[in-house]
């Protein structure tokens, strides 16, 4: 006796490939955030310029809400050793530029320092990075 096709039982897979899904999109949102190591809010730009493009990597200095320096994830316990960092940087390629990413709490005064001494090293093009676009009024 042949036992027909329909009887035998099957597992639907549509549910856990919805699931699997999700979970995917939600990493893909997620991983970028987590993998910052030091978090800095950076303050947000209502027109950013399109046309910037640059030649060489710039080097990304961080200032956390405390006071710290980083590059690349790196501490500089002083501005003094910051400097002597960028010194060197600066030494092997003088066209590299330097992109500041200082905390939107933080105020101009406490970034100030770090910007008069890396234009006397020779760091003509020293840029802010900032976070996505807003609307007036938002924070």
């Amino acid at each position: 006796m042949q036992k027909s096709l329909l009887s035998r039982p099957y597992i639907n897979v549509t549910p856990l490939v919805d699931v699997v899904l999700v979970l995917l999109i939600i990493f893909m949102v997620l991983l970028p955030k987590m993998a910052e190591q030091i978090p800095v809010s950076l303050p947000r730009v209502f027109n950013p310029d399109p046309k910037a493009k640059l030649s060489y990597e710039p080097i990304s200095v961080k200032i956390t809400v405390d006071g710290h320096y980083y590059v690349k994830d790196k501490p500089y316990s002083s501005l003094d050793t910051l400097i002597s960092h960028l010194k060197s940087v600066r030494q092997k390629t003088p066209s590299r530029r330097l992109i500041l990413k200082a905390d939107s709490s933080l105020t101009f005064g406490k970034i100030r320092p770090l910007l008069d001494k890396a234009q006397f090293l020779g760091f003509k093009g020293i840029g802010f990075a900032v976070g996505q676009k807003h609307k007036k009024g938002e924070k």
